[in-house]
């Protein structure tokens, strides 16, 4: 799913217009996800390869959405609640990451991940609905 969403946030990136690059761009992380799964399932099953490489997915997705909240700031007033989830999802990363003993024998660290990210999808799905609905000015690409 991860790669996924690096895919429509490279070639929303880039514009509607790019749709060569928009398959070029695909057909390389149809590929490097394809090697990924391959070299865990039929040669070597890594944990702490498998994190780094979803980490740093994760670190490029980041960093992408970032880059496209900070191109439309100005003329598009709902990025905020884009830049909430992506930001927010990324410091809960420490949460999946970081292990410790359960509080109160219950609550560990993988279900206060869960927990804490519930309402980023309500915000996630506001932030969708608004670009959705926003109506540019000039034909300046996406």
């Amino acid at each position: 799913m991860l790669m996924c969403e690096v895919l429509c946030c490279g070639c929303r990136l880039t514009g509607a217009q790019a749709v060569v690059w928009h398959w070029c761009y695909a057909l390389l992380l149809g590929t490097l996800y394809a090697a990924h799964v391959g070299y865990l399932a039929f040669f070597h099953f890594d944990y702490g390869y498998n994190m780094a490489v979803n980490v740093a997915v994760g670190a490029l997705y980041t960093a992408v959405w970032l880059i496209w909240c900070l191109k439309h700031r100005k003329e598009r007033v709902y990025v905020w609640k884009c830049a909430v989830v992506v930001l927010a999802t990324s410091g809960l990363l420490a949460l999946e990451l970081l292990d410790f003993s359960p509080i109160w024998w219950t609550f560990d660290a993988h279900s206060l991940w869960h927990l804490s990210t519930v309402p980023l999808p309500l915000l996630w799905y506001s932030f969708l609905m608004d670009d959705a609905s926003y109506k540019p000015t000039t034909k300046k690409g996406v």
